[in-house]
């Protein structure tokens, strides 16, 4: 009886204890405005090619676990448009698309699976580490990004990141112009925004 109310006990225990530290689920839709840009250098000057607006229609459902659980992302991609790319000029945008292998692989992906902690939202731009999987031109890779929450007074939340990352990384050489008279380098710093806002109907 004693082995018996001991146990009964623990479990009355487990289950306020569990409460306390209940999971808060959060669905964020990913809005229009949101976009990714691709920055680089030439031996002549810098480029700036973006996905200037987002087409898709993706939710972001991100699990937070409680006092000293690293949160997680049950569903955490967002695809976007790798033909939508701008790069102001369009050869240059034509030959970056071409690099990345637009037509063969159109679709870019930002999976993003866990922050390092919970972000406070409405205290200004809160900054933490992210771990984001991208897969570019067929080939996916597992990055550690710095990342950033802020929420506005309007309802809407910014999600955004950022890391430099080689061209290599995806096994992509850079692209030629002007028959190799124009040259860009390996090195790529990858930034995002994305516009989010609560899902009201769950």
């Amino acid at each position: 009886m004693k082995v018996l109310g001991f146990l009964l006990t623990f479990l009355l225990l487990a289950g306020f204890t569990h409460r306390e530290d209940a999971d808060l689920v959060h669905r964020f839709i990913v809005l229009p405005d949101s976009h990714l840009t691709i920055g680089g250098k030439t031996n002549i000057n810098t480029f700036n090619c973006a996905i200037p607006r987002y087409k898709g229609r993706d939710t972001l459902v991100l699990h937070e676990g409680g006092r000293n659980v690293r949160p997680v992302f049950v569903r955490g991609s967002v695809t976007l448009d790798a033909s939508s790319f701008d790069c102001g000029l369009a050869v240059m945008t034509s030959d970056f698309c071409k690099t990345i292998s637009s037509k063969s692989y159109p679709a870019i992906i930002i999976d993003f699976i866990s922050f390092e902690r919970a972000p406070t939202y409405g205290h200004g731009e809160d900054r933490f580490k992210g771990i984001v999987k991208i897969s570019l031109s067929g080939i996916t890779k597992l990055f550690e990004m710095d990342c950033s929450i802020e929420a506005k007074s309007s309802g809407l939340i910014y999600l955004k990141g950022g890391r430099d990352f080689l061209f290599s990384d995806f096994n992509l050489e850079p692209p030629k112009h002007m028959m190799g008279l124009v040259k860009v380098q390996q090195n790529l710093t990858v930034g995002f925004r994305l516009v989010l806002k609560l899902d009201d109907d769950f």
